[in-house]
């Protein structure tokens, strides 16, 4: 059950905002104090107070946002929601459902009808017996007549439109809150009260992570499954209390639920909390629960609540995502970067989509104040990017709309705060580069701010000028240029804070000619309508193809060496003072011009041309008969493996995978490549 709409009227700092959600993954970003938090509590409310899961939920949620205390239970307190008590408060949630549960809907009708029956009379049964006595009377049947009609008919409303309604009023001069979709209201709750304890629809993941020092208390039983429904929403900020108890139920519940958990650890440690890994769960020497962690690079041991508070709360958070949250569902997240490193959060977005959202069909509302959140939901079709900019304006952040992106960052103080949180900035070209390197060289590149700058010319031109004010004396921090050979070698030399470099290949395309990857990538569907047969029918198409590129790169030989790559005006002469001295400038400038074309004319030009040509083709045809995959240019040769149709699919996407692979085989390439970048960084 999806969150399609949200509107929210008069609550907390929020005057009237309407939003639609069209993505599995929703970020909202803005500033501290805007009011991120608020439109994750308005969901919250309008869910426990009008589609309850356990008894209390309702009364907790809010006594928790202070609109009640459980010291004067007929009060309400309007300062906790509103500055104009004279206004009404609304928040209108409208839910899209999935054809299972409507199908489960229909299936529930039966139990439904009861409960709508003593609703509609206000009447609560204290035992089973006196609820049967009365459906049992001409009253009763009246009643249950009348519910099954009003049930049948939303039910066929439903099945049409696939749509759940909750519209939570507060009215203050009344002292009464309350909802205008009873029926659909019940609907929901009862698709929640049909799971088991274990599993959710609905969970809220608070940004206040009091995780527990020390051993806790594991408990089984009634008391347990209590604390568990109520952790999901009603008393959320329960969930960073129960980390033993989760990974604790997830053992005992069976075999698989302890394969489970150690893949899921597994999954949370070889993507995001990077270098670590889940000892043998067991009993230490005093009888606590012990759950041990590995340092992977030194082996140390140590129990999982020598982790940061951050990490622990990021384990949780997906475990529990994992475990609790039944297909279709809707998490709240507020904050995940909370306690975490810039370069963790960098991941956790893109971790979030591809494990969770995606594979469970769950949609998840994200609110952050993270510029690296801020950038992974920007750079993904599947997340949509909103901006709280006020109470009245929440603005959808589209993928053309560059303004609002750097009004964003702006507000989050992300350009003053990068000296801070990274170690130095690595430039590249373009945005595969960027990408091919965070994916084969994360582990060296998570503390580095990765730009991408358009191309060879804007590098080098950013390159001279940090170097000029370098020299000046300005503070520009730790630069760091990895740019493509492109067959023109680079004469720019390093300085203290500006390093370069060049790859030894024509492009960083040309590290991806793997030719066995390759291969096996074509018999995945995503990325080859046919698989190719073999290595040996890969490496002759991609040879074909490299060596197709030899007759551009002689051409362009032939053309330097009979000097036409100098017939160009030199507009320097323009900058000479006086205009004799200009015109003379210019007189002369023609004047090469008109010498080095006559000169060619009066040649046989074709015959000359032609035997320059056929001369650098030979000569290139020995040298790259052995190395095409170095000299080659990589990008264009996967283009046209495209376009003869031996690949297909996002030519981005390709290149990621062929570098994960490479980076898990540890090929020779991958190697050359991780060395180059580690002596760049000085990384040992």
């Amino acid at each position: 059950m999806h969150l399609k709409r949200l509107r929210v009227s008069n609550f907390r700092s929020l005057e009237e905002i309407d939003v639609e959600f069209d993505s599995l993954v929703s970020v909202i970003i803005g500033p501290n104090a805007i009011g991120k938090t608020t439109i994750l509590e308005a969901i919250r409310l309008a869910k426990a107070v009008l589609s309850p899961r356990t008894p209390n939920e309702a009364n907790q949620t809010l006594n928790s946002l202070g609109i009640t205390s459980p010291h004067i239970p007929q009060g309400m307190f309007p300062a906790a929601v509103t500055s104009n008590s004279n206004k009404l408060t609304e928040i209108g949630a409208v839910f899209k459902m999935e054809a299972e549960e409507v199908q489960n809907v229909r299936n529930l009708l039966p139990k439904l009808v009861p409960i709508l029956a003593q609703q509609s009379i206000g009447i609560n049964f204290g035992t089973h017996a006196q609820a049967m006595a009365f459906f049992a009377s001409d009253q009763g049947k009246v009643a249950m007549k009348l519910a099954n009609d009003q049930l049948e008919k939303a039910c066929n409303l439903i099945e049409n439109t696939s749509t759940l309604i909750l519209n939570l009023t507060i009215n203050f001069l009344s002292n009464t809150i309350g909802g205008s979709h009873p029926i659909h209201q019940l609907i929901f709750a009862a698709l929640e009260q049909a799971l088991p304890p274990t599993k959710s629809l609905f969970s809220y993941f608070p940004a206040d992570r009091a995780m527990p020092i020390g051993e806790q208390p594991v408990q089984l039983g009634a008391a347990d499954t209590n604390n568990q429904l109520e952790s999901y929403n009603s008393q959320p900020q329960v969930k960073y209390h129960r980390l033993k108890h989760t990974i604790f139920n997830a053992i005992i519940r069976s075999g698989e639920g302890r394969d489970d958990l150690t893949q899921n650890f597994k999954l949370i440690f070889d993507r995001i909390l990077k270098g670590r890994a889940l000892g043998e769960i067991g009993i230490n020497q005093i009888g606590m629960l012990s759950i041990p962690i590995i340092d992977v690079e030194t082996g140390v041991q140590f129990d999982i609540d020598g982790l940061s508070s951050g990490e622990k709360g990021l384990i949780l958070t997906f475990l529990l995502i994992s475990q609790s949250i039944e297909r279709n569902g809707l998490i709240l997240l507020d904050e995940p970067e909370l306690h975490l490193n810039p370069a963790v959060c960098r991941d956790l977005l893109q971790f979030l989509v591809d494990e969770y959202a995606i594979k469970k069909n769950m949609q998840a509302i994200v609110c952050s104040h993270s510029a690296e959140i801020l950038a992974g939901a920007f750079d993904r079709q599947d997340c949509a990017l909103f901006h709280l900019r006020s109470g009245t304006s929440l603005a959808k952040v589209r993928q053309n709309d560059r303004g609002e992106i750097r009004d964003a960052l702006r507000r989050l103080g992300s350009s003053e705060s990068e000296a801070l949180l990274y170690k130095g900035t690595v430039s590249v070209e373009g945005i595969h580069d960027v990408e091919v390197l965070q994916t084969g060289f994360d582990d060296i590149l998570r503390r580095y701010r990765l730009r991408e700058r358009g191309g060879r010319g804007q590098v080098e031109k950013d390159i001279s000028e940090l170097q000029r004010a370098e020299l000046n004396g300005d503070e520009i921090g730790s630069h760091f240029f990895v740019f493509d050979h492109d067959g023109k070698p680079n004469r720019i030399k390093d300085s203290q804070k500006v390093k370069l470099l060049q790859l030894e290949r024509f492009c960083i395309e040309n590290y991806l000619l793997d030719i066995e990857i390759i291969t096996d990538l074509t018999r995945e569907r995503e990325f080859a309508e046919d698989p190719l047969a073999n290595v040996t029918q890969t490496r002759d198409i991609m040879k074909r193809l490299a060596l197709s590129q030899l007759s551009e790169i002689a051409a362009r030989a032939a053309f330097r060496e009979l000097g036409l790559e100098t017939v160009a005006f030199d507009m320097s002469v323009l900058c000479q003072e006086g205009s004799l001295k200009i015109a003379a400038g210019i007189s002369e400038k023609i004047g090469e011009i008109i010498t080095t074309l006559t000169g060619l004319q009066n040649e046989d030009f074709s015959a000359r041309f032609t035997l320059l040509w056929e001369a650098k083709i030979q000569e290139l045809r020995l040298l790259w008969d052995d190395k095409w995959r170095e000299l080659c240019n990589g990008k264009r040769l996967l283009e046209d493996m495209r376009k003869d149709g031996h690949l297909r699919g996002d030519i981005l996407r390709l290149k990621r995978r062929i570098i994960g692979e490479m980076k898990n085989k540890k090929t020779e390439a991958w190697r050359s490549l991780d060395s180059l970048i580690r002596n760049l960084l000085g990384s040992e």
